[in-house]
């Protein structure tokens, strides 16, 4: 493998302890508000306010950041030639992150789910021994996260750590 491709695979993990860093940032708990109540009328209700803040809370607050880093922290493991355990760990956190989506209010364009999605394939990729396509995930992992971090900016939350 080439220090090309290393430094492209440490880049995506340089990336997502950025995001990590600012989701961290975004608390750890939802709101202590109690919800509404639902009104008795049939009238046309007015849409839902939607707060990223609250809905990135209470992503946090499931276990969101925590799917975050432990695919980081498998990643970080993993050298040019990752064990079967590190390829089924890093898969295994890749489902338990798949199994939480990020917010619709924080994430519109789903770059967080596409993310996970090509993390899966650097698993496979793994699994079969084939650097080159890993490496090439990397590089669309790299494209979502920033993508990703775009959006939150938009919706308000500094990912800029």
């Amino acid at each position: 493998m080439s220090i090309t491709k290393i430094r492209k695979g440490l880049a995506v993990i340089a990336l997502m302890g950025a995001l990590i860093g600012g989701l961290a940032a975004c608390g750890s708990s939802p709101g202590t508000a109690r919800a509404p109540k639902s009104p008795t009328s049939t009238t046309a209700q007015a849409p839902a306010i939607v707060d990223p803040a609250k809905d990135m809370a209470a992503w946090a607050a499931a276990g969101g950041t925590d799917d975050l880093k432990s695919i980081d922290r498998c990643m970080s493991a993993m050298g040019n030639n990752p064990t079967r355990e590190q390829i089924g760990a890093l898969n295994n956190a890749v489902a338990k992150a798949q199994s939480r989506p990020m917010p619709a209010s924080v994430d519109p364009r789903g770059a967080y789910a596409s993310m996970l999605g090509h993390l899966k394939k650097v698993v496979a990729a793994y699994a079969n021994g084939d650097m080159a396509i890993a490496m090439s995930e990397s590089g669309s992992i790299a494209a979502d996260m920033n993508m990703l971090q775009d959006e939150m900016k938009a919706a308000g939350f500094d990912v800029s750590s």
